[in-house]
């Protein structure tokens, strides 16, 4: 799902916030298990040194006895499966220490098997990760909590005077961050533990390949689709998330490198009949909460040493609107379910609050549509920003299909000279 931008002004910003983005998270040029990627690789350098992120271990600083073979020195990892459940095994790097592996400089002086260590001792637990609901579907959820709210005369049925009062601009609760895995706080054995045998090779391929090959596949740096479950992730969703509410619908609209835009259809019923990106969404009002159910999900992937997911994919949120300690709204903590029995091998289960920050009679603060336009191409396996030179090379703000024309099917053609603008001309009167 895209929204068009109707200005070009809105679309230079989203250009500039997706190469920051990019940026921040791209490998370092000339760094690579193997062979070094081509000249224009797109990444950052430290001149400075390694960085060491909370949870990776200074250079030279003790750690475990290595395994006999790990991630960096192995000639297999699909090999390795009965090594997967180690910490060691992946040097105890949990998932968003490993991913920026070599845009951290932590590769060491012969990469990859001097890649640095983290701290085996940090982790987010399995159990914490489980659901604690014994629901074995969405749908069985979802009908649960709509009978419980008929036992209390429900499902609440809003007019425009009863509906709670939600519009307005919201940002993330920071102090969440210690219990969000979808951020990479755990360690990947962790994650792993979680996941069905085909889904854990699919996360170990792709840690492999950010953190031993240097060859990243960043949503975010192709302008591939986000997907549903990068919304939940910590740097996709950067811009505050707007809610506008009717007594049909609940909008949830943010982004960065792309928009990610969630309509809760009220009292309806699903049906999309192909997967969407980021699913379709029900719900019902149970008094002031909202209860939520998204299905029909393209699978896809997170990316950042995390997983995969699949079009079994449905979810299942309570809203629950949250006051402060004067009593007046402050935001909303969402509770999310995830069930997807061909990735996962249990329901999982997130939890997020919300804060307002403003209303919708901001002066200022807009949500800024997006395009995400990138000039980013795979060469020789590795992500590579493409010179203005390339052929390949889209100039979005020159009139890319006049050069197209211009290179394939007009050759030979004389063109009339450029009129110069009278604003020009009017200098010489």
């Amino acid at each position: 799902m895209r929204i068009r931008s109707v200005c070009a002004g809105a679309l230079l910003v989203t250009t500039l916030l997706s190469a920051v983005l990019f940026a921040s998270q791209a490998p370092a040029a000339g760094q690579g298990g193997g062979a070094a990627p081509p000249v224009g690789n797109l990444g950052r350098g430290r001149a400075g040194g390694p960085r060491i992120p909370d949870g990776a271990l200074k250079p030279g600083a003790p750690h475990p006895d290595p395994l006999p073979v790990d991630l960096f020195t192995t000639k297999n990892f699909y090999k390795d499966r009965a090594l997967w459940s180690d910490p060691k095994y992946f040097r105890c790097n949990i998932s968003r220490n490993i991913t920026e592996m070599w845009a951290d400089q932590r590769m060491g002086a012969n990469p990859p098997a001097t890649a640095g260590w983290g701290d085996c001792s940090r982790d987010y637990p399995a159990a914490s990760i489980r659901s604690p609901y014994a629901y074995r579907t969405a749908k069985e959820h979802y009908e649960t909590l709509m009978a419980d709210a008929a036992k209390r005369g429900g499902p609440t049925v809003h007019t425009r005077a009863t509906l709670p009062e939600w519009d307005g601009f919201y940002v993330r609760g920071n102090q969440d961050g210690g219990t969000q895995w979808l951020w990479g706080i755990s360690q990947p054995s962790t994650m792993l533990s979680l996941l069905t045998p085909e889904y854990q090779k699919r996360m170990v391929q792709g840690i492999y390949h950010e953190s031993v090959t240097n060859a990243p596949q960043w949503s975010a740096s192709f302008c591939y689709p986000e997907g549903l479950v990068r919304f939940y992730t910590q740097f996709a969703v950067q811009q505050p998330m707007e809610v506008m509410m009717t007594p049909n619908q609940v909008q949830f609209l943010s982004g960065i490198a792309d928009n990610f835009l969630f309509k809760v259809l009220i009292g309806r019923s699903h049906a999309q009949k192909t997967p969407q990106w980021y699913g379709e969404t029900v719900g019902f009002w149970d008094g002031d909460k909202l209860i939520t159910w998204t299905a029909n999900v393209q699978g896809w992937t997170i990316t950042h040493a995390l997983f995969e997911y699949s079009n079994s994919l449905e979810t299942v949120e309570v809203i629950t609107p949250r006051q402060d300690a004067n009593g007046a709204f402050a935001g909303l903590t969402i509770e999310t379910i995830f069930y997807d029995p061909e990735a996962f091998v249990a329901p999982l289960r997130s939890t997020m609050r919300w804060n307002r920050t403003q209303r919708h009679d901001s002066p200022t603060l807009r949500h800024t549509f997006i395009e995400c336009l990138s000039n980013v191409v795979n060469v020789n396996g590795r992500p590579t920003q493409l010179s203005p030179n390339d052929p390949r090379f889209v100039a979005y703000y020159g009139r890319p299909w006049a050069k197209n024309w211009e290179t394939y099917f007009e050759q030979g053609l004389e063109k009339p000279d450029a009129e110069l603008p009278a604003a020009v001309l009017d200098i010489f009167k």
